[in-house]
């Protein structure tokens, strides 16, 4: 009897064993809202309104924009990679970017101080704690909201916050005088669409240097 009763405990304790090592993956979707400058006004009905984010343990890849004209980038933080997919009618090209690169390409957050706040509410159904981010040079402040309800791994569009903040909900960042508002919209845990880490065999490869003196559009 008493092997019996341990010879279950060990099933039990592999059987919690497996559903822990198993890797989340699902997909996020945030709403994107602009405040544009008076010069770039026009460009209000290019900018894309959704950015869809697929996560599978560490990879991740975010695509924004539609299937004609789309921007996707392929992550993984603990390897620092990163892999541009720029699609535009029948134009193809992907862009590696290095660690080294990737600095110019993420907004600098060490000017901002973020501040514990003290108001939470609900956003896409988790709850979310406040924090004042204030910009360290001019003083303007605004609000941006995380939560730890949930664990998921940093997209290029969330990489920039450290990770003790909690899975950002709401948030908006400044650079080249366009603010951009990123609302989180809704989670689904489900597997994600075969190959979407990859990118498709039909895609130039460009240096970022080479996508940087390109003709505007080129």
């Amino acid at each position: 009897m008493k092997k019996a009763v341990l010879l279950l405990m060990v099933l039990w304790v592999a059987v919690l064993a497996a559903c822990t090592n198993k890797e989340k993956e699902g997909t996020m979707v945030y709403q994107l809202e602009y405040q544009l400058p008076d010069s770039l006004r026009s460009y209000a009905d290019y900018l894309p309104k959704q950015s869809t984010i697929y996560f599978k343990g560490d990879s991740v890849v975010s695509i924004h924009g539609t299937d004609a004209e789309s921007t996707t980038m392929i992550t993984h933080k603990p390897t620092d990679y990163l892999l541009c997919l720029l699609k535009s009618g029948f134009k193809r090209y992907q862009v590696l970017y290095t660690k080294e690169d990737q600095a110019h390409e993420l907004p600098d957050m060490s000017k901002y101080e973020f501040i514990k706040g003290p108001a939470t509410k609900k956003i896409a159904n988790y709850n979310a704690q406040q924090y004042i981010v204030k910009d360290k040079f001019s003083g303007d402040t605004t609000s941006a909201w995380f939560t730890h309800d949930i664990a998921v791994p940093p997209s290029f569009l969330t990489t920039m916050f450290k990770p003790e903040l909690g899975v950002p909900l709401l948030f908006s960042i400044s650079q080249n005088g366009m603010v951009t508002k990123t609302t989180l919209k809704e989670i689904r845990f489900e597997p994600v669409p075969a190959g979407v880490f990859s990118a498709p065999a039909d895609y130039k490869k460009l240096t970022p240097q080479q996508l940087n003196e390109m003709p505007v559009g080129d």
